[in-house]
């Protein structure tokens, strides 16, 4: 419906800003962006520390914004019915975990662990996957809507072959 086209719509604002601001810091580097020393990972181990937390901070908002993946997915895998939202909630969910237990070991000292981060990852997953889903609503959208038009064109009456009476389509 219309009102399901708009909510994906606007989920997808959010999770695209907060995911391409991930992947200058996550990734930045590769494309010769230099961070800033107090977020650059190389610096100091406080930096790699808040390298972490800021890639945590900015991985929330896009799940929050894609939580509708594991509120379906998740009971569906437990009900033995998994999903595409089932496989999107265990890979996105995984890649997860694995970097905030990551972050606890940079904040514990193990700096080396700030290279094993992969909460740009788990957002890029879930915006995309969130666009796909935004498109398919919109092109049932377009279809519906098209089909409807057309079958608004068909005739009230019609010419029998046989017999040339002209009669109601309804008949």
């Amino acid at each position: 419906t219309v009102g399901q086209l708009a909510t994906l719509k606007a989920r997808l604002w959010p999770e695209f800003g907060f995911t391409i601001l991930l992947l200058l810091v996550s990734m930045g580097h590769m494309w010769g962006l230099p961070l800033p020393a107090i977020i650059d990972p190389m610096h100091s181990p406080e930096s790699a520390l808040n390298h972490a937390l800021l890639q945590l901070v900015l991985t929330l908002p896009v799940l929050w914004s894609g939580r509708h993946f594991y509120l379906t997915g998740l009971p569906n895998l437990w009900r033995l019915t998994p999903n595409m939202d089932s496989l999107v909630a265990m890979g996105t969910g995984a890649a997860f975990l694995y970097s905030l237990w990551n972050t606890v070991e940079v904040a514990l000292g193990h700096t080396g662990k700030v290279m094993d981060l992969y909460y740009e990852s788990a957002a890029v997953v879930l915006t995309l996957v969130s666009l796909g889903k935004f498109l398919e609503s919109r092109n049932m959208q377009k279809t519906k809507g098209a089909i409807t038009a057309l079958m608004q064109l068909s005739p009230d009456t019609a010419i029998l072959a046989d017999t040339g009476r002209e009669v109601p389509t309804s008949q």
